[in-house]
């Protein structure tokens, strides 16, 4: 893996990010991607992104988000506030002399990814959307989330935030950090809609310990990585659940005009039960260019199809520049 570099993107305010600049083809610079990461996940995700697409001369950035590694990880979940995640990331562009880039989000990192270009489309060339679609600027009530998905799919499909929510939440998952990677990462992604999505189901599995076969597509030392991040601090981490469910980013975004009027790309896992492709149905009213990829893949779509996904990305990314 790259060596990782540090910027302080505003006072006290450090990010940790690998950086590989784009390299000139005919005089002509190609384009640099951001790749923003999600839960409970780092930079390494986007390792075989980064080593495909910069091997082509594109440049690639990757940081880790805040509540990871060595990027500032406060305790306050209040100061997990997406437009102030922007801000840091359009310090960390400044600072490399990166005028527009393509923004690519995972997971938790499609909330400053998708904002990012409702922000600051003049910084952004396309964005890209992988396994979490659009949605736009809205107030969230958990407990009616909760019982819509219960009655429409036959499980709640965020039961686990309320654990995720709940003071002991990281104490927990810290000290049976083994218990819950098997869950993350199992071989059998239907275990999410039984063991992850309900009601109390992960408290029952992480709690008990319980272990599951992990998925194939992850080493040795993918796995010894993701459970380094899990082990040194989950609270941080799981503020970006709590923000959302305080609404943290409301104030912000309750005037924006949520049209991206940027190129998007969104490729989804037909094997993924929490973020249902279905789910994100409605995001076409409020993109004007969108591509949609359905792949057959669970959750971790760039770590378990990886080739597919370089691929699926460089054919639209050649479309649109």
């Amino acid at each position: 893996m790259l060596e990782a570099q540090s910027y302080e993107v505003a006072i006290g305010i450090t990010y940790e990010y690998i950086y590989v600049k784009s390299s000139n083809v005919d005089q002509i610079s190609k384009a640099t991607f951001l790749f923003l990461h999600g839960f409970p996940s780092s930079f390494h995700c986007w390792r075989h992104q980064i080593e495909y697409f910069s091997k082509q001369g594109y440049g690639c950035l990757a940081p880790n988000m805040m509540g990871y590694g060595k990027t500032y990880s406060p305790l306050d979940k209040d100061e997990y506030k997406t437009k102030t995640m922007v801000e840091h990331l359009i310090a960390l562009l400044d600072h490399l002399g990166l005028d527009k880039v393509v923004v690519v989000g995972h997971d938790w990192g499609v909330r400053p990814a998708s904002r990012f270009v409702l922000y600051y489309p003049e910084r952004t060339l396309g964005l890209v959307l992988i396994s979490v679609g659009y949605r736009p600027p809205a107030k969230l009530d958990l407990d009616q989330a909760l019982v819509i998905s219960k009655k429409a799919i036959g499980y709640e499909m965020l039961g686990y935030w309320k654990f995720f929510d709940s003071d002991d939440a990281a104490t927990i998952m810290e000290n049976n950090a083994d218990s819950f990677i098997d869950l993350a990462f199992t071989s059998e992604p239907i275990q999410w809609k039984t063991d992850l999505a309900p009601l109390g189901k992960i408290r029952e599995w992480i709690e008990n310990g319980k272990k599951a076969n992990q998925a194939s597509y992850m080493t040795e030392d993918d796995y010894k990585t993701f459970r380094q991040y899990i082990v040194v601090g989950m609270q941080p981490k799981l503020n970006w659940y709590k923000s959302a469910i305080t609404n943290v980013d409301w104030n912000d975004e309750m005037s924006l005009d949520p049209t991206i009027k940027r190129p998007t790309l969104y490729i989804g896992g037909t094997k993924d039960y929490i973020c249902l492709i279905q789910a994100f149905a409605t995001q076409k009213q409020y993109i004007t260019d969108l591509k949609v990829i359905e792949l057959e893949a669970c959750h971790w779509i760039m770590e378990e199809k990886p080739d597919d996904v370089n691929q699926v990305i460089n054919e639209w990314i050649k479309g649109i520049l």
